[in-house]
């Protein structure tokens, strides 16, 4: 049984735009030449009953450059920060100050072609959400980055 034209030609467009997609997506990694924050979230947690629910976020600050970069943070409290909102950009919740934290400038550096590591995790407000769709953007070394995730029950 021979396909008609019609079909073959369908599938060969939805075979190329497929194969477009993929090349030419955003996977928000660190291209050659640049510096900066990939983010990793689980893409469904699952929301609980608690007070808070831990968010665990791995962050990868990446040097793909030729040169040592240096890294500077108004104190070590702003080091690392996050703001969470819904997938339409609704405000949810953001870190809280702390009570104690110098105000000294907080420095580092990272070496070129290598990457800064760290697991943290984000304690949610329970009260404050529902199961969706939310969006963690995150402040690491004055370098951001975003990740999508979704709540479940």
């Amino acid at each position: 049984m021979k396909m008609p034209n019609m079909v073959i030609t369908t599938l060969a467009a939805i075979a190329i735009i497929t194969a477009l997609g993929f090349w030419a997506r955003d996977d928000g990694r660190v291209g050659n030449n640049e510096i900066g924050l990939e983010v990793g979230v689980p893409i469904e947690h699952r929301l609980t009953a608690l007070k808070t629910t831990p968010l665990p976020v791995v962050l990868r600050l990446v040097n793909n450059t030729n040169e040592i970069m240096p890294l500077t943070a108004d104190g070590p409290c702003k080091v690392f920060r996050y703001f969470i909102t819904t997938s339409e950009g609704g405000f949810i919740q953001a870190m809280r100050k702390p009570e104690v934290c110098t105000e000294t400038q907080t420095r580092a550096a990272l070496a070129e072609q290598d990457v800064i590591e760290e697991i943290r995790q984000v304690p949610l407000d329970s009260r404050r959400y529902k199961p969706g769709k939310y969006v963690v953007r995150i402040k690491f070394w004055n370098y951001e980055g975003e990740a999508a995730f979704t709540l479940t029950n």
